[in-house]
């Protein structure tokens, strides 16, 4: 007799084991012909269904992931109808970022879409270096014009000078030149790169912080943008400091330190948010990731 049961569908990295998430998962019918249900993958790589005892063909999507497709599932009861075993695992390959063989080079790549969501082909970009003539290993490097454009796939590959600063010119936007620094990295994601915003933080004095009234900690953090560039400092031009009750912790902001002093007993957060909203991310995220840590003052 046919029964409802919980399904769970877990998708790893296939080089790494380690969860994928941000998939979309897809129940078919076994021929493929309808679809029954959809659900993305949370950051564990987990994505759950309620689903009648019956075979089904799972497909999925992630950008710059492959995955064998259609698998084929068969969802059963346990004894006497019970929920049944029914967690599958599922692995995907993630598109290898390829580096750079010169330890002075960074190598640059990624992929773009056009409005519709399709790969942009044919994309122009225009990288100058924003340097003087440098020796670089004993060669000369001059600040002159370099164009790069997407293939069909809407792919770009590029070889920076790590640390180096440019002035990057993008078709389509050709009126906001950008100023982009270079990670001291073999490689890095482009778009990232050219669209550079913090993405990460972090703190020396591990959390949960706790103070007594009129107490104070000093905190040193670091910020981090999703282009993997270190700002050692409150990066106060890019980052927007608050306690989520201020009349809990004080909070005091210095080019390179966050000063908290307990006011009365209670428990508050740290957040952290960008200055700057003109680049969307999607998923979209309220808080910058690390920021939101709990303060307790007793």
């Amino acid at each position: 007799m046919a029964s409802y049961q919980n399904v769970d569908v877990f998708v790893f990295d296939r080089a790494c084991q380690l969860p994928l998430g941000g998939v979309l998962v897809r129940v078919l019918s076994a021929d493929g012909t309808t679809m029954f249900t959809e659900c993305v993958t949370d950051e564990t790589g987990r994505a759950s269904f309620l689903l009648c005892t019956n075979t089904y063909s799972l497909r999925f999507y992630r950008f710059q992931t492959r995955f064998q497709m259609p698998q084929i599932i068969e969802v059963c009861e346990g004894p006497d109808g019970s929920q049944g075993p029914n967690a599958f695992n599922v692995y995907g390959e993630v598109l290898v970022i390829p580096v750079a063989n010169d330890p002075h080079l960074c190598r640059v790549s990624g992929f773009f879409r056009d409005i519709t969501g399709a790969p942009h082909r044919g994309l122009t970009m225009i990288f100058i270096g924003e340097f003087s003539p440098i020796l670089l290993a004993g060669s000369g490097v001059l600040s002159e014009r370099r164009e790069l454009k997407t293939d069909e796939q809407g792919y770009a590959c590029v070889d920076l000078i790590r640390c180096a600063k440019y002035s990057a010119t993008i078709q389509g936007y050709e009126d906001h030149t950008r100023s982009i620094l270079v990670p001291d990295a073999p490689s890095a994601n482009l778009p990232a790169v050219l669209f550079a915003m913090v993405d990460l933080v972090y703190f020396d004095l591990p959390s949960p912080w706790t103070l007594s009234v009129g107490s104070e900690i000093c905190l040193n953090p670091t910020v981090v943008t999703n282009s993997k560039i270190v700002t050692r400092g409150t990066d106060l031009s890019n980052v927007s400091w608050k306690v989520e009750d201020p009349s809990i912790v004080s909070l005091a902001k210095t080019q390179h330190t966050l000063i908290l002093r307990g006011l009365r007993r209670g428990q508050t957060k740290l957040i952290a948010t960008r200055s700057d909203w003109s680049i969307v991310t999607v998923p979209f995220k309220t808080h910058i990731q690390g920021s939101d840590q709990s303060i307790f003052v007793d």
